[in-house]
């Protein structure tokens, strides 16, 4: 008798476990998702950063960089343009991306433009072997919304012939 009750609830207790592994699983594959197309020689990827901060720095040359840094209640959204290469030129890349953080808790819709833009400490990146153009940039015009889970960016070329101009994420 008293192993049928033993069994019975080392079972439960093994089903009531696997349940909740399953739940976190699950909620931990939700990707946000790039809503504005990629074209065919390009790669384009998010990577999303919960807990996290940008620390925008300057270097002893007027470069812009950032570094990331634990911090709760901020999540820091990093979108990637990258042309597929041959991998034998080790300087035949090209890559633009777009750095910029918003408050987790933050639930309600949102919209920003030109040096409003800093308040997520936006940064567009490119990445060349092209002499002056390579390098961080703060983003200070052009426009931002949040309405509901989507994000939308638009901003005006920051270097010449610049790829990513425009952005939309669902969150």
């Amino acid at each position: 008798m008293k192993k049928t009750i033993l069994l019975s609830l080392i079972s439960f207790l093994m089903l009531s476990c696997n349940c909740k592994k399953n739940v976190s699983q699950e909620s931990k594959n939700i990707k946000p998702q790039i809503l504005s197309s990629c074209p065919e020689d390009y790669e384009c990827s998010l990577e999303v950063f919960p807990n996290k901060t940008m620390i925008v720095k300057t270097d002893g040359i007027g470069a812009t960089f950032f570094e990331l840094e634990d911090f709760n209640g901020t999540t820091v959204y990093h979108y990637t343009y990258n042309q597929k290469t041959d991998k034998q030129y080790q300087d035949a890349g090209y890559k633009e991306e777009i750095i910029f953080e918003l408050n987790s808790s933050n639930t309600t819709d949102l919209k920003l433009s030109n040096k409003e833009l800093q308040n997520t400490k936006m940064l567009f990146g490119v990445w060349c072997y092209c002499k002056g153009k390579a390098g961080n940039y703060k983003i200070t015009k052009g426009n931002f919304s949040k309405i509901g889970n989507e994000i939308s960016i638009d901003f005006p070329a920051v270097v010449e012939d610049q790829k990513v101009t425009r952005l939309k994420i669902n969150l």
